[in-house]
């Protein structure tokens, strides 16, 4: 014999558990960060992402990478990009003409630029995370993107285009 289950009782179920499965988990402009890094494809096994002129920042980058973490996370000087090579930079203090200069004369490409402090995203870095309602969201800059000559999954443009869309 099967217990009896009723249409109130499947309801409830079905709302549970649609609920549980698509459940959006909070994120962090950290978490964004390595998701976006993951659809890049890297010519060395650990690359660095380098943070710029933000040491706090770079601390937080460290204590939130992923466990094992794929990527050396180092804090860098502005005046000192052109001396090191780093696969990633993070900008967060600078503004997007800045960030647009040192792009323009000190860095060597490959390299991937990605910033906490540029919600616009129309100069400057390739990825720009903004914080959107109680979450955090990127947009993509294609012209900073194809300077970059980082490798970078179509699949990534497609999320910061639904995530704009979703505004």
């Amino acid at each position: 014999m099967f217990p009896r289950i009723t249409l109130n009782t499947l309801c409830v179920c079905v709302a549970f558990f649609s609920a549980a499965s698509f459940a959006d988990p909070v994120s962090t402009p950290y978490s964004t960060t390595f998701s976006i890094l993951s659809y890049a494809k890297w010519n060395t096994t650990m690359p660095e992402i380098c943070v710029v002129d933000n040491s706090a920042l770079a601390q937080q980058f460290q204590s939130h990478s992923p466990n094992p973490s794929n990527f050396k996370i180092s804090s860098i000087l502005s005046n000192a990009i052109k001396s090191k090579d780093c696969e990633v930079l993070i900008f967060s203090t600078l503004s997007p003409k800045a960030e647009q200069q040192l792009l323009n004369t000190a860095v060597s490409f490959p390299t991937l630029s990605i910033s906490t402090n540029n919600a616009e995203c129309e100069l400057g870095s390739a990825f720009c995370i903004y914080k959107r309602n109680s979450s955090y969201a990127f947009k993509v800059n294609l012209n900073s993107l194809s300077q970059a000559k980082v490798h970078i999954d179509p699949r990534v443009l497609l999320l910061g285009k639904n995530m704009e869309g979703n505004q």
